[in-house]
């Protein structure tokens, strides 16, 4: 009998030509290459996922509980989004660009996204602490991302996946639960893959950007992340703080992680 994820990898590589196949047919740009090779990646990485001993349960200090679960909820929410948007700008994209494959990468995105979203959702149940339906946090990114084309999509999401690297190491840090350290080096694996994957084809579409339109966009992405900070550290700085990390030291973190991406 198959297991889910045996079925998800037939239904997907019955839909998507390997590099091998489609060579054989029509040559491919080297966007849809890339696209091929990250959909393999995506596939092989949620067959290799860091063992997660549930049993042991949420094991959270008093104090822990009080500043973490907060923090931890909000996350949830904005790790569990339905991906609605970003297919319809990964479908618009490949109309125009030729990469059909990349519809499919997006997909594959998006689940691993939502698969974050349900390991936080388990140690929430584990804790007895609720989901949430709405966050300003998540309501804010989610109306930047809102039909504003696959450039956005991806700037938008990419300012939360670089935070995210240095929001699950806070959080790695500021717990001793055994549950919660994996959670977050899984997490934290996954969104070093993440923002190679964005960026990638960040630099694709802004391929023949030169002068001024370089400098502006340059420009709009460092005032969108300086926002993006403030608001997580508003929303966050306590379970960051729980971490070991300052405002000083999260901001010099989050902007390392930034000029490491994108410069």
């Amino acid at each position: 009998m198959l297991t889910t994820e045996m079925t998800l990898d037939t239904v997907v590589e019955d839909r998507v030509p390997t590099e091998d196949s489609a060579d054989e047919a029509i040559p491919l740009s080297e966007a849809s290459r890339r696209s091929l090779a990250w959909c393999a990646h995506f596939r092989r990485n949620r067959r290799r996922l860091i063992h997660i001993p549930w049993e042991r349960g949420a094991e959270l200090t008093a104090e822990e509980r009080a500043v973490l679960i907060p923090s931890i909820q909000d996350f949830q929410l904005g790790e569990s989004s339905d991906g609605a948007n970003g297919k319809e700008m990964a479908r618009l994209y490949a109309e125009r660009s030729g990469d059909t494959v990349y519809i499919e990468t997006m997909r594959l995105f998006i689940a691993e996204e939502q698969r974050h979203g349900a390991y936080l959702g388990l140690f929430l149940n584990m804790a007895g602490a609720p989901w949430l339906t709405f966050s300003w946090t998540d309501f804010v990114f989610r109306r930047l991302r809102k039909n504003t084309g696959l450039e956005m999509t991806l700037v938008a999401a990419l300012m939360a996946e670089l935070i995210a690297k240095v929001y699950y190491r806070a959080l790695y840090a500021a717990s001793s639960s055994v549950v919660l350290r994996r959670i977050c080096a899984q997490l934290l694996r996954d969104e070093k893959q993440h923002v190679d994957f964005h960026v990638e084809r960040l630099r694709m579409i802004r391929g023949r950007r030169t002068g001024w339109r370089r400098v502006l966009t340059n420009v709009g992405q460092r005032v969108l992340f300086t926002g993006t900070c403030l608001a997580v550290w508003k929303r966050h700085g306590a379970a960051i703080r729980m971490g070991g990390y300052g405002f000083r030291r999260f901001w010099r973190c989050a902007w390392v992680e930034f000029n490491k991406a994108l410069n």
